[in-house]
């Protein structure tokens, strides 16, 4: 009798609870609650589906509800796709949602190609009804066509104009003896790992209005300043005559390689007006070559912003080489590292040897080169505390270095008219290196050096007020 009278109360139980389950209110005065009005994605590229966006759904009265439908607007058809509290679908229906309780709905999308080269707004939307009152929320996403390139080898002389983007998987190889050019306003997007590999040359017409960029796949506003998206920009060994001009490289692990040329006396690159930002390892990374730069800015890397190694021969004007990385890690290297040799094992878990390489030039003049930790430069020419066998060449005239007080920077052969002043920039970790008006960087450049590159990297002259600021960025009272 004991069993049965505890089967009796368990089954009371139950049925009191199903019965509270059933307790779904009708009443048309109850509406549906909503985290957004409009479920907004940045532009996308035709054929690669979209990031994951949230929409919750919140009964805020005393009563639980029984929502009839949620349906997307557009049905089957519809480029959106949703989940409702884990199922995927188009149409669900009879979704209980207890009193105060919330439900999430999940959405994406994928845009077909089109023949348009501007982006297309896509629309829809979700509707919800409940008690015979029906709700929606707008979907809006804005479609992008794009030329695609996957694994793509470039064997004939070719340009890239900026009718509509480029999106690279895997990589974009340019042959030895093969030209590409890219024309002003083009915007090349790598996914996840791809690069572009010269061996042949590149040359990047980009303008101050209509500037080249390069950078990830991921346009949502989450995605504008995450780096380590994309393998980057490597100049091949033996890729030469290259020149970049107005472009902007960012988000990449390493932005900009630059490998040795084989052929001497040939500039590697020549680059000027130009931005390599972001990176989740290295901005520039020269590998024993020889580069012309003028104008540009190199900033905010997990490691180095410049690294200038296995020796080459180097000359910055009027640039900016700024560190204040510290969204994921504290970095330790400095923002600009000079190194004249590299290591090299004959077997695997054999011992290392040294190969030294010469660094005939480093010179920089009417420079920034400053960031967050107390060194930002530093000379590596020494292994195993011996010094290694090779030129170590560098040169620094009417520049900002950030080195500690106790650097000696009295050997005129290296350094002359050398402030370790802040230079004040606005807002570096905001990635804003433009001079604050109490900057010590002001008026004090070497006027024959601006004198041969008057243009700064707003393109605005320089000259103006006859005397120019160090640095990329002229400021302008």
């Amino acid at each position: 009798m004991k069993v049965l009278y505890n089967i009796a109360l368990i089954a009371l139980g139950f049925g009191i609870i199903a019965c509270e389950r059933d307790n779904f209110s009708d009443s048309p005065s109850l509406k549906l609650n909503f985290s957004a009005d409009t479920v907004l994605f940045d532009t996308v590229f035709t054929t690669i589906g979209s990031s994951t966006r949230y929409l919750k759904v919140y009964n805020k009265s005393n009563s639980d509800v029984r929502i009839s439908s949620i349906r997307l607007a557009g049905g089957s058809i519809s480029p959106f796709r949703i989940n409702v509290d884990g199922m995927s679908g188009t149409t669900f229906s009879d979704i209980p949602l207890r009193s105060k309780d919330s439900l999430f709905v999940f959405v994406e999308v994928t845009v077909d190609p089109t023949s348009q080269n501007s982006p297309l707004l896509i629309p829809d939307s979700i509707v919800f009804q409940t008690n015979g009152n029906v709700q929606d929320v707008n979907l809006v996403a804005w479609g992008q066509d794009v030329h695609l390139f996957k694994s793509k080898t470039i064997t004939t002389d070719t340009v890239l104009q900026a009718d509509k983007p480029y999106l690279i998987y895997d990589y974009l190889l340019v042959n030895p003896n093969v030209s590409l050019t890219i024309e002003a306003g083009a915007k090349l997007h790598f996914h996840n790992f791809s690069q572009l590999i010269v061996a042949g040359t590149i040359k990047v017409n980009g303008e101050p209005e209509k500037p080249v960029i390069f950078e990830g796949d991921r346009l949502e506003k989450f995605y504008r300043d995450k780096a380590g998206q994309w393998n980057g920009v490597w100049l091949y060994a033996g890729s030469k005559n290259n020149i970049i001009q107005w472009a902007e490289i960012k988000n990449s692990i390493v932005g900009l390689i630059v490998d040795t040329c084989v052929t001497p006396g040939i500039p590697t690159v020549a680059i000027s007006h130009s931005k390599v930002e972001n990176t989740s390892y290295i901005g520039l990374l020269a590998r024993g070559a020889k580069i012309d730069a003028d104008n540009c800015l190199f900033a905010n890397s997990a490691q180095v912003s410049v690294a200038l190694t296995m020796g080459g021969a180097y000359r910055f004007y009027h640039c900016t080489v700024a560190n204040y990385w510290g969204d994921y890690m504290f970095r330790k290297g400095p923002a600009l590292l000079l190194n004249n040799y590299y290591l090299y094992q004959l077997v695997e878990n054999g011992p290392y040897y040294v190969e030294p390489r010469d660094l005939t030039e480093a010179a920089f003049y009417n420079s920034i080169i400053y960031g967050s930790i107390s060194t930002e430069f530093s000379v590596d020419n020494k292994v195993n505390g011996q010094a290694v066998n090779a030129q170590m060449n560098y040169y620094f005239q009417d520049c900002i270095v950030k080195v500690p007080s106790d650097y000696d920077l009295s050997d005129e052969s290296k350094f002359k008219n050398i402030l370790r002043l802040d230079p004040k920039f606005k807002n570096p970790y905001e990635h804003i290196y433009l001079l604050d008006t109490l900057s010590p960087a002001k008026d004090v450049a070497n006027i024959d050096i601006s004198n041969l590159y008057p243009i700064d990297l707003k393109n605005f002259n320089r000259l103006t007020d006859t005397k120019p600021d160090l640095g990329a960025f002229e400021r302008e009272e």
